[in-house]
């Protein structure tokens, strides 16, 4: 959410101080009455600008991503999060966008060391929905 401007901000407080009420000047500039509250302290306080941002977001770049799945396909969302510096749901909506997927395999028991095989899933039932009875015997 972008800052109001200092223009505005000096407006409502100019309001106030010439003997307004902050429920008057709330709806008189269509801001809240905790805006018109933050304002009057921030005045009080010499120092009525708009707080500056406390620091650098943080970016996730598809690219090198991209490149580190290629490079490290059986990296983990954990240490990739420690690769890149980012949280983990971080990297894992980033895959959804690239449509990167997690693929499910199962171990065969008994099978050759290392073998995976990917499940089906399951077919859709093809019973209709419309009749509940169907297949049941009817008296």
């Amino acid at each position: 959410m972008k800052a109001l401007s200092m223009d505005l901000r000096e407006r409502v407080v100019a309001f106030v101080k010439a003997g307004a009420g902050k429920v008057e000047a709330a709806r008189r500039f269509n801001i809240s009455r905790r805006s018109v509250y933050r304002y009057l302290d921030a005045d009080a306080k010499g120092r009525l600008e708009p707080k500056k941002s406390w620091g650098k977001w943080r970016k996730l770049d598809p690219e090198k991503l991209a490149q580190h799945i290629k490079d490290n396909p059986d990296a983990t969302l954990k240490e990739m999060q420690k690769v890149f510096g980012v949280s983990h749901n971080a990297i894992w909506v980033r895959l959804g966008q690239l449509g990167i997927t997690l693929k499910k395999t199962h171990k065969i028991s008994g099978g050759r060391p290392g073998a995976a095989l990917a499940l089906q899933t399951r077919a859709r039932s093809t019973r209709s929905r419309q009749d509940p009875l169907h297949g049941r015997k009817r008296d």
